[in-house]
């Protein structure tokens, strides 16, 4: 924020032999990302963490590629549910929602490990959303995850920063807890191969079982008609998405389930407002469900506020500019890349009131008064999350559920629950079961 103050919401700065451009506001952002896509559309391809984890898959590829693979995952995950997430679609959620509940009720007022507990769900029902009964086994996607947390634990902020083969060759080699990574990255790539060998293997068309199935189905079909884009289905491009949409649907989806839950721990005073509007809203006598959302006014901004103060999203290296232009007023070489800088922009005094107070009331629409910037956590323009939909019904669902059955506290014990116990998965809650009137 001081740099800010100091140079503007746009200035620029190297790194690693690297030309940076610090977005520090959401009118710079949107400028760059939806205003100026056709100049920051691209990925950079210099040796750096996020493109050597991802490297072929949809989210880091470019050109042609990159469009034709998005249009399919975007349509597939549709008709799955994931990212127009509808009520008739979502029965794993609600099993992996009541299974929570039955879960904390048996704990009996004993601290609870919550990300543990809601990674298990979200594995769940990520499996069963995506994937068949033979499709992949929870246990591979655990073992997924489990590799993928250690991989995730190197994406620091200043990690992300380093860039090129002096980074690749004298940097990250020495770096403490690199190479046990890596080596959890490569047995990561060696288990979603196996599961494409084995669909391969096992493919019938007649007998759609999965995200995986879908793929293929759409290769032959393009392959058949003589469409070349059919090159771009490669089992290297299919293994690379799967390893973000299987890591990402299960770590990043609960570590932002237990975000909202310690933002409770952490503004107590909260917790009541929520519980009394779902229990107005819903009643006693039955769970939250998809369609409850609409209704539930302050709960969806106390998850705005939540988000938006949370230390959680600072700021990463996006895109890069493929074409000379400007940008606020400056002139943006060709090979810079852009770097979303989520946490200026989110305590913005220009756009917030008391940037730095918690207040959910600022995002409940008033007669005269514009409703703040939402927060961007999943990123704006066609290079956004495509699995925003999917973690914010279960964020909604997970929250008002366990709201609604329990009073949450820390542990006695505890000195306070910390980003670092969120990120190491040590966070713990007490959920005293509450008395339904």
């Amino acid at each position: 924020m001081d740099l800010r103050k100091k140079y503007g919401d746009v200035f620029c700065f190297t790194s690693a032999g690297r030309l940076y451009v610090n977005l520090g506001s959401f009118k710079a952002i949107r400028e760059a990302h939806i205003n100026k896509a056709d100049c920051f559309g691209g990925r950079y391809k210099d040796f750096n963490l996020l493109s050597y984890v991802f490297e072929d898959g949809v989210g880091f590829l470019n050109g042609e590629s990159w469009k034709e693979l998005r249009k399919f995952f975007l349509q597939v995950l549709k008709e799955r549910g994931v990212i127009s997430v509808k009520d008739s679609m979502s029965g794993s959620m609600y099993d992996a929602i009541k299974s929570t509940i039955d879960e904390i009720k048996a704990m009996k007022d004993e601290p609870i490990n919550m990300v543990e507990l809601v990674t298990n769900k979200c594995n769940a029902i990520l499996r069963n959303m995506l994937f068949s009964e033979n499709g992949m086994s929870e246990e591979q996607i655990r073992e997924v995850n489990e590799c993928y947390s250690s991989v995730m634990e190197c994406m620091t902020t200043t990690n992300l920063l380093l860039t090129g083969d002096f980074a690749r060759y004298c940097i990250f080699p020495f770096m403490k807890g690199f190479k046990t990574a890596m080596d959890n990255n490569k047995n990561v790539e060696k288990v979603l191969y196996n599961v494409i060998d084995v669909h391969k293997s096992t493919y019938n068309e007649d007998h759609m079982r999965d995200i995986i199935d879908d793929y293929f189905k759409e290769r032959d079909n393009r392959r058949s008609k003589g469409d070349p884009t059919a090159q771009y289905f490669t089992d290297r491009a299919l293994m690379y998405t799967l390893k973000q949409i299987v890591g990402d649907g299960v770590l990043a989806v609960a570590s932002f389930v237990c975000l909202i839950l310690k933002t409770l721990l952490d503004h107590p005073e909260e917790q009541k407002k929520v519980y009394d509007e779902v229990i107005e809203k819903i009643g006693v006598d039955r769970q939250p469900t998809i369609e409850d959302k609409n209704k539930l006014t302050y709960t969806n901004a106390f998850i705005l506020e939540s988000l938006r103060t949370s230390d959680f999203f600072g700021f990463v290296p996006s895109l890069e500019c493929t074409k000379e232009t400007t940008l606020r007023g400056y002139k943006i070489p060709e090979g810079a890349i852009t770097l979303v800088n989520s946490y200026s922009s989110h305590f913005d005094e220009d756009v917030y009131e008391e940037p730095k107070k918690f207040d959910p009331s600022r995002y409940i629409m008033q007669e005269g008064k514009r409703r703040p910037e939402l927060p961007i956590p999943f990123g704006v323009g066609k290079r956004s999350c495509i699995g925003e939909a999917f973690t914010m019904m279960q964020v909604f669902l997970f929250l008002t559920a366990t709201v609604k059955n329990f009073h949450l506290s820390p542990p006695e014990s505890a000195s306070g629950n910390t980003y670092e116990d969120l990120i190491t998965g040590k966070l713990r809650i007490v959920a005293h079961p509450r008395e339904q009137k």
